[in-house]
């Protein structure tokens, strides 16, 4: 009885575990922060406007931001 009652709580804890894998492979990864690289570069053009004061500060953006 103590078998069977081991077994189901090992089986039942390897199904709840197998559903907890990372959802991302590391090619997802790479490419998230690709994206995010990618937006920030573009960002710094206006960072440096806004820190010489060259440009008015505004609210819009012709960069799509999240």
């Amino acid at each position: 009885m103590k078998k069977w009652l081991l077994l189901s709580i090992l089986a039942s804890a390897a199904l709840v575990a197998g559903c907890a894998t990372v959802a991302k492979t590391e090619e997802d990864n790479e490419n998230t922060w690709k994206q995010i690289a990618d937006l920030d570069e573009r960002q710094i053009g206006d960072d440096w406007n806004l820190i010489w004061l060259s440009d008015r500060q505004g609210r819009l953006t012709r960069f799509h931001m999240r």
